[in-house]
């Protein structure tokens, strides 16, 4: 799903300004996160970003193209995640530290947290293609904890990939309505309570 190293987020050696790909990017899924893919125009990324929707059909060719785009931003964001774990420290120690540096991730990026819950949920199919690059990316990580001998094989790998993205995304998809519920019920925002979601095997 990640581009190439054209496609990078980052123009040159040194790390330095974004790229005009990587800015109309970066746009859309901040856009599409708060107002849905439906009622983002091509038109008004480019304004947000200060460019020409030729530019934009330059890179991405078509609306759909953008929409492919933003969904391999935000696999890149949690490979990127996962790979500043380190294999080191117990089974257990290694898998919760992955689980972390992800949920971390979502945490400081809001706009991703916003664009996977309207992708995931929606009805149409169209968040199909990010639900499958990211169960791929899933799977072939948990795959690689099992060969490692840091997940355990007693347990189905489809179970234990259903655990990992309940981990690591669903109680900050869940978070915001128990929020809700909380301050509609005038709970005390400093003592709101926090959800832990526990997958079973069947």
């Amino acid at each position: 799903m990640t581009g190439s190293t054209a496609d990078r987020d980052v123009a040159g050696p040194g790390g330095g300004d974004l790229t005009a790909r990587a800015r109309i990017r970066h746009a859309a899924l901040a856009l599409y996160a708060e107002f849905g893919e439906d009622r983002v125009s091509m038109r008004r990324v480019a304004a947000e970003v200060g460019v020409t929707i030729g530019l934009i059909q330059h890179h991405f060719g078509t609306k759909e193209g953008l929409r492919r785009a933003v969904d391999d931003l935000v696999v890149e964001r949690v490979v990127g995640a996962l790979a500043t774990v380190e294999h080191t420290g117990t089974a257990a120690e290694v898998v919760e530290a992955r689980n972390v540096a992800v949920r971390e991730m979502l945490r400081k990026n809001p706009q991703v947290v916003r664009y996977l819950n309207r992708a995931l949920l929606e009805t149409d199919g169209r968040g199909a293609p990010l639900l499958e690059a990211i169960v791929e990316l899933t799977t072939r990580e948990v795959e690689g904890l099992r060969r490692g001998g840091l997940a355990s094989t007693r347990t189905s790998d489809k179970v234990q990939v259903v655990r990992t993205l309940v981990d690591q995304v669903g109680e900050l998809f869940l978070q915001p309505v128990v929020e809700a519920i909380w301050a509609h019920i005038g709970g005390d925002p400093d003592r709101r309570p926090s959800i832990r979601i526990t997958v079973e095997a069947g």
